[in-house]
């Protein structure tokens, strides 16, 4: 009988067709994971017997190699994560917020961080993002205003800030940490998309190392990892270590892969024998690589020029994201033309943009690949100016809290017929997955506007189904 398994073939296909990777997860295929490891991937695919410890109560080898990531990464605690940062943002939340309390996020956070006020019952109190309009990229924040809204909101208990963002770009995470512990407050730091920076002192410093309390990182995203291997660290003695641990067994799956717990420890280890080494390598390709896509008419690999500027004080050198508005053609348009004609699949797009993630296991092939690629795309540029948006809509106003929002009953309307209604859902535009209006927000007419505007040039949006969205009238 000839094999059904949709999902298998999609998988293997993608593989099959030599498409190269810019994308997570960071072990790219896995060029850099040991064949050993990988010849006794099913045999190692146990459950809790005698011997292989339990994630909810290590103590045996799991907690020896939670105690090596705490070293290797500079904290006083470390936590093995199998469902993802996702649920390492949950578990902060809920280890530091009670229902009702007030705590400070950016606006541009992503999903999870929402669900956690969801799940806690949580205030927000929103920072807003400061807007590179040239760039079509929310970037960093004001130190200035996070200092008022913490002066102002008195009863803020937490502050949970992005480092880096999607693209690599890092706000003064040193400034925020000393300001947000000067007013007595607890920081969570989602850095999903730094975790290697510990492993290199040519990358931004590490949210650990400047002293926040609780930082979440994506092992997979940069390191050689599988997809859902993350892990969250503690620094501090703000945190309840106890109460913290209850809700990482909440969160956690109760049978815990041991696949993704090994793929976290033998990343560890990876890093600190051979990867210091091949991270420094990583890094003077990406420095080379973007001085020759600088070279390219119509290109920006996007970096320097930001940083002094929109809150930002360092980048990721190896998160390329590169603007190609000058060639006439948007992001969305350039991934699908480097994909169908050049072989290569990017991490993301978006209208002026497109991102390349470069990690350990990338060598010069992968880095000229990509730049020979990105030349190609001259022969696609059009004398056309893009659409520049010199605008972000306001932040909606909030009617209820999201937890409350949720649970109310909906009405579906198109969403030129929502303006002024509560809305019950999200709406997200993916990449980058950060949410326009949340539940129970009011949906304001230039929201609408900006969101047809994305989803009419091709951005995917979750939260509206052909313009449609679930509101409370």
């Amino acid at each position: 009988m000839k094999l059904s398994a949709p999902l298998y073939e999609a998988l293997l296909k993608y593989v099959e067709d030599g498409t190269m990777p810019y994308h997570m997860p960071g072990h790219k295929e896995g060029r850099i994971i040991s064949r050993k490891y990988i010849e006794n991937l099913a045999k190692i695919d146990l459950t809790e017997v005698p011997g292989t410890d339990n994630l909810h109560d290590p103590q045996g080898p799991i907690l020896e190699a939670e105690k090596l990531a705490a070293k290797a990464f500079g904290a006083k605690m470390s936590f093995f994560l199998v469902n993802g940062t996702t649920c390492g943002i949950y578990a902060a939340m809920s280890a530091v917020l009670n229902d009702g309390d007030a705590v400070l996020i950016q606006r541009n956070s992503h999903k999870s961080v929402y669900n956690g006020l969801i799940l806690t019952g949580a205030t927000p109190v929103y920072l807003n993002p400061l807007m590179d309009y040239e760039d079509g990229i929310a970037m960093g924040v004001s130190v200035d205003e996070l200092e008022g809204l913490l002066k102002d909101n008195k009863d803020i208990k937490a502050v949970l800030i992005t480092y880096p963002n999607y693209y690599g770009f890092c706000i003064d995470i040193k400034r925020i940490v000393d300001l947000v512990h000067k007013y007595n407050k607890i920081l969570i730091v989602d850095e999903a998309h730094g975790a290697h920076f510990a492993f290199s002192d040519r990358l931004p410093l590490p949210a650990s190392k400047a002293g926040a309390d609780i930082v979440v990182e994506s092992i997979h995203k940069t390191l050689p990892a599988f997809t859902q291997s993350s892990i969250l660290h503690v620094n501090t003695d703000r945190v309840d270590a106890d109460r913290l641990k209850f809700y990482l067994s909440l969160y956690q799956s109760t049978s815990p892969s041991y696949i993704l717990m090994t793929s976290i420890d033998l990343a560890r280890d990876f890093m600190e024998r051979k990867g210091k080494d091949r991270l420094d390598k990583c890094v003077n390709l990406s420095i080379d690589a973007r001085n020759k896509l600088n070279a390219i008419e119509g290109v920006k690999c996007i970096g320097d020029d930001v940083v002094g500027k929109y809150g930002i004080n360092d980048y990721d050198t190896t998160k390329l994201a590169i603007s190609i508005k000058g060639l006439g053609i948007s992001g969305s348009e350039a991934e699908r033309i480097l994909r169908e004609n050049f072989n290569i699949q990017m991490e993301m797009s978006d209208l002026y943009n497109i991102l390349a993630i470069m990690t350990v296991a990338d060598d010069e092939k992968e880095f000229d690949k990509l730049v020979k690629s990105i030349e190609g795309l001259l022969k696609y540029k059009r004398n056309q100016e893009i659409r520049l948006i010199d605008y972000y809509p306001d932040v909606p106003e909030m009617k209820m809290k999201p937890s409350e929002a949720v649970k109310k009953p909906y009405t579906l309307l198109k969403i030129d017929d929502a303006v002024d209604s509560v809305s019950l859902d999200y709406v997200i535009p993916y990449p980058p997955g950060v949410p326009l209006i949340c539940p129970g927000e009011i949906i304001k007419k230039d929201m609408v506007q900006y969101i047809k505007l994305l989803y009419n040039i091709g951005i995917k949006i979750v939260g509206i189904d052909n313009l449609n969205i679930r509101v409370f009238k």
